[in-house]
């Protein structure tokens, strides 16, 4: 993924290849699923989340795996073949260039949420944040006069108006509004401010990945083959939130309720690690950033232009949902496949 990439286009490439990325990827070790990790839960008395305790650990960073079809060098010679243009254009995507090299990494104990906050919650930050109008536990390099409210609650399409539009179109208005819904349309500061204001942080990415993968390197968090059913993926034009008749592989075009589907767990007990809605962390992105990363507690680079979104959403494949994949946004970009979770120390 190309930090030249702005907004939408980022993962464009990824779309076209993530299915053949995820099945034809090599063998890896099987997790003991005779042993699983029995989940420790707690509420936060801010905003009333549950959340999953995971204990001190050292875990395997990153992936040296990539495509089983890329070539051991990139392709350089002009012209190119016709069939060769796809393998060059995905090579950053496939060799999973950003992910490498796997490395051992010791993080401290913490607790992260067992869901994506959701549209109730974050009702009850914008409510207090717009009766209040105090933005002092907001990031102080949020833009000036920033409005909290998530992109997607506005009138976003008007169309929706006409009756004989509503009836053909894949989304509603409760699509991204509904109270079980993740929380979409909100950028790394609305994030950012609904975590402080709930007492919480946002996860550094080392964390996300721990949660999402346990401490076998398994590559979704069920374990290390695909089966679709166990996250919301796809983006396909047929399921449960519309009217059409007709069933999708898991149900839903756009996000689902959270938890929809617990056969999909983390070993540490989260839930729509994989896939539902992509998902913001503290970080900022660098793309070489595991060559030097920190073996205790990275927090990432000082400084970027991006930050980390990880997890991939309803409209990704199975390569772009798995647990070591990287993603990269500009901290005010918003759209209806991103949203977050929350972490917090524990004493």
């Amino acid at each position: 993924m190309s930090t030249r990439t702005r907004g939408v286009g980022i993962g464009v490439m990824t779309a076209l290849v993530a299915a053949t990325v995820a099945l034809a990827a090599g063998p890896m070790p099987t997790p003991d699923a005779g042993r699983p990790l029995k989940a420790r839960e707690i509420v936060h008395d801010g905003d009333g989340s549950v959340m999953v305790i995971v204990p001190a650990a050292e875990f395997s960073r990153g992936t040296d795996e990539s495509h089983p079809d890329l070539p051991k060098s990139p392709l350089r010679q002009a012209p190119l073949k016709p069939n060769d243009v796809l393998i060059v254009r995905a090579d950053p995507e496939w060799r999973h260039a950003d992910e490498r090299p796997a490395r051992m990494v010791r993080l401290h104990a913490f607790a992260i949420d067992r869901y994506e906050v959701t549209n109730a919650q974050y009702r009850k930050f914008l409510e207090w944040i717009t009766r209040k109008g105090d933005h002092s536990k907001c990031h102080p390099a949020e833009p000036k006069e920033k409005d909290h409210t998530p992109r997607y609650w506005r009138d976003f399409n008007p169309l929706l108006k006409d009756s004989d539009y509503t009836r053909t179109a894949p989304f509603g208005r409760d699509t991204f509004t509904a109270d079980d819904k993740p929380v979409v349309g909100v950028d790394w500061f609305d994030a950012y401010g609904y975590a402080a204001w709930a007492g919480k942080r946002l996860p550094t990415e080392a964390e996300w990945e721990l949660a999402a993968r346990g401490l076998d390197s398994r590559r979704w968090p069920w374990g290390n083959e695909w089966r679709w059913g166990l996250a919301n993926t796809g983006g396909e034009k047929k399921g449960k939130d519309i009217s059409a008749k007709g069933f999708e592989k898991d149900g839903y075009i756009y996000p689902a309720p959270v938890g929809s589907y617990p056969a999909g767990r983390s070993p540490f007990g989260c839930d729509d690690m994989a896939g539902n809605v992509a998902e913001w962390c503290s970080d900022w992105y660098q793309e070489d950033y595991y060559s030097n990363v920190p073996a205790h507690d990275p927090q990432g680079p000082g400084s970027g232009r991006f930050r980390v979104v990880r997890g991939g959403s309803s409209q990704n494949g199975p390569s772009s949902v798995r647990c070591a994949k990287r993603f990269a946004y500009e901290p005010e970009f918003r759209n209806f496949t991103l949203g977050f979770r929350c972490a917090k120390d524990l004493e």
